[in-house]
């Protein structure tokens, strides 16, 4: 019973150290970043996130084809005008001749045509980035942008990065084991301190209804040789019992400490940005000392 039960917890073991290793990915990140598949929301319509991708075989040239890519989508190269003008002229003129007089028109017409581009100006703030490399050494890249409407002056907002979650994860880990590493991200691990808790549990559960039965089968023989038999293995499952009981509660401890200690999934904090207006005036106190009044307006 003792060698099922230890090689069930190497295969545990196994388990996890070969998803950790698998999930390991040649990336910027251990964990994706939130705003891949939830922007954040603007305070203010005057401008708008937006995320780009691109590959390239260097990291440089992956950003520039991010930044041609949202220049293009932003319509910056429609607008251009052709612009046409017309001038002409009319000339008369009189000859005499053989003592006749005769008149001649002469027209001059001249056309013009120009392009203008009225200039345009697309404010852009880089917020994050994300990139992966494959194994024949390509990046694929993926850049949130914050960009504002075309010819609009933006107010961008004040942006926090930030892999820290507080006691969110810690609650939740508190009520179901790998809930909180759900919550910052981190699903494999979330994933695999949730299986191992309930598999451990099950264990427990198990291990203790065995030696229960072992121990009833003691109660109701007089059989010495058998007693011994059932008791020795009454003792093994009570044994194996309490040592899933003693790994739950390690991995729950565990779970715990992860959940509030460890970093996660790297998010986005919105704060609105504010105009501060202050100035600063002389003025006379009440017991007539010169002083200077403040004003701040925000």
């Amino acid at each position: 019973m003792k060698g099922r039960f230890a090689s069930a917890c190497c295969l545990l073991m196994l388990l996890f150290v070969g998803g950790t290793a698998t999930g390991q990915v040649v990336s910027s990140e251990k964990i994706k970043p939130q705003w891949l598949h939830k922007l954040p929301k603007p305070s203010n319509p005057s401008f708008m996130y937006e995320t780009v991708s691109a590959s390239a075989s260097t990291l440089d040239a992956a950003r520039e084809k991010c930044l041609a890519e949202l220049i293009a989508g932003s319509g910056l190269k429609n607008g251009v005008v052709a612009i046409s003008s017309n001038q002409s002229s009319e000339q008369l003129s009189q000859v005499w001749q053989n003592g006749r007089l005769s008149e001649k028109v002469t027209y001059d017409s001249r056309t013009t045509t120009r392009t203008q581009y009225e200039a345009v100006k697309l404010h852009v703030e880089e917020i994050a980035e994300y990139w992966t490399r494959d194994r024949s050494g390509d990046y694929f890249l993926t850049k949130l942008y914050a960009k504002s409407e075309l010819g609009t002056v933006p107010l961008f907002d004040n942006l926090e990065l930030t892999t820290r979650y507080g006691a969110r994860g810690l609650w939740r880990s508190a009520i179901i084991p790998g809930w909180g590493q759900f919550h910052k991200g981190a699903y494999l691990k979330g994933g695999m301190i949730l299986g191992g808790c309930a598999l451990l549990a099950g264990s427990a559960v198990f291990l203790d209804n065995q030696r229960s039965d072992y121990a009833r089968k003691i109660a109701r023989t007089h059989n010495q040789e058998l007693i011994n038999s059932y008791a020795t293995k009454r003792d093994h499952y009570a044994a194996a019992r309490n040592v899933c009981i003693g790994a739950a509660a390690a991995l729950y401890i565990y779970n715990l400490i992860d959940a509030i200690a460890a970093p996660g999934a790297r998010r986005i904090i919105v704060g609105k940005r504010r105009n501060i207006d202050y100035s600063l005036s002389p003025a006379v106190a009440a017991d007539g000392s010169l002083c200077m009044l403040g004003a701040l307006k925000f």
